[in-house]
């Protein structure tokens, strides 16, 4: 990159800067860093390469803010929509945005895989173009100044950093085997804890699956079903009393009929008393966080994805019960629900 024009290292720049905004993969910050480490070799400077990425990642995120605020329920109600812009991620900055207003605008640009969503949800639910884009402006700057900042300070030590390396490179290879070792040691002793909070996390995402503004949408519903049959599918993992086969058949039936993503191997189920423990621990959190009428409407949507059409009809008292364990819905609350929809579903 530093045998080409600086004319033409702006314009990678800024085409990088601004196409992050609609493709997040691009590698837009390791592309600034570089630009500003070439400012050591004279090839750019550290303000035009703020000014070129700042402002072009900056109309990057009003074009798109402004576009989807013009086309988005247009595009949503395409098939490819959901796709671009996931509900879930959408989500997240709502939540963000009612927790912390405009902040949470700013917050949500730092965040990794999130921030690419930031004008497109902006654009969607209508905010202001004041409120939107200095936020995003000042978390650009901050962002792209900080980067610059590294980029130049390493680029005018390189000289010292060269010589550091050429004497070190057997510590280096020491440390990166002992990083590795570390690091499947962690992934080991981890490993179990991951597998457990499988259940808390598919719960969260059946709670809040889609924004507000989503809700009553087919993307929002198709969002809720989606989730509601992916915690059918984790309390299908979980259940210690459910033969091999019996879980395959459940957990093919929910992949095939809602297109449910097909990870690894699941993991074996933990010991009876270890489950209840656990179920009884996210029961109380719920409780504590979220309302009765919530989680009632959980188990019913999870009862409609799963049992409405009977092909794992055989396995719904026991899955049902595993639900109501972990929701924190009683007995006799769950036996109105199931009682009442399976009215529904004869009439």
């Amino acid at each position: 990159m530093s045998s080409l024009h600086p004319a033409a290292i702006y314009g990678v720049l800024a085409l990088l800067s601004a196409v992050e905004n609609i493709i997040p993969p691009v590698p837009s910050d390791a592309a600034v860093a570089l630009g500003a480490f070439l400012s050591q070799r004279g090839v750019t400077t550290p303000l035009g390469v703020f000014l070129v990425t700042w402002t072009a990642n900056l109309a990057g995120a009003a074009g798109v803010y402004f576009g989807v605020r013009r086309y988005g329920r247009r595009l949503f109600a395409s098939r490819l929509g959901p796709r671009l812009l996931v509900p879930r991620s959408l989500a997240i900055i709502e939540r963000e945005y009612l927790r912390f207003g405009v902040v949470g605008i700013f917050l949500s640009r730092f965040l990794p895989g999130i921030r690419a969503v930031v004008p497109p949800f902006a654009g969607l639910v209508g905010l202001g173009a004041v409120r939107t884009l200095v936020p995003m402006g000042l978390a650009s700057a901050l962002w792209y100044g900080g980067i610059i900042m590294l980029g130049a300070l390493i680029g005018s030590e390189w000289n010292r950093i060269n010589d550091l390396i050429a004497g070190l490179n057997r510590t280096l290879a020491l440390i990166a085997v002992g990083a590795v070792v570390g690091w499947l040691v962690w992934r080991r002793l981890t490993r179990g804890r991951r597998h457990r909070e499988r259940i808390w996390n598919a719960i969260g995402e059946a709670l809040h699956p889609a924004p507000s503004f989503l809700r009553g949408t087919e993307v929002g519903e198709g969002s809720a079903r989606q989730a509601a049959a992916l915690l059918v599918l984790e309390l299908a993992y979980a259940d210690s009393a459910l033969a091999p086969d019996e879980r395959d058949l459940v957990t093919s039936h929910l992949r095939d009929r809602w297109e449910l993503p097909r990870g690894g191997e699941p993991p074996e189920p933990a010991p009876e008393h270890e489950r209840r423990t656990r179920f009884a621990g996210y029961a109380a959190r719920l409780r504590r966080r979220i309302g009765r009428a919530q989680r009632l409407d959980l188990v019913e949507r999870m009862w409609a994805v799963a049992f409405s059409d009977g092909a794992i009809g055989a396995h719904e008292e026991r899955l049902m019960h595993l639900a109501g364990e972990a929701l924190g819905i009683s007995p006799a609350e769950l036996a109105d629900v199931r009682h009442r929809l399976a009215g529904a579903r004869g009439s």
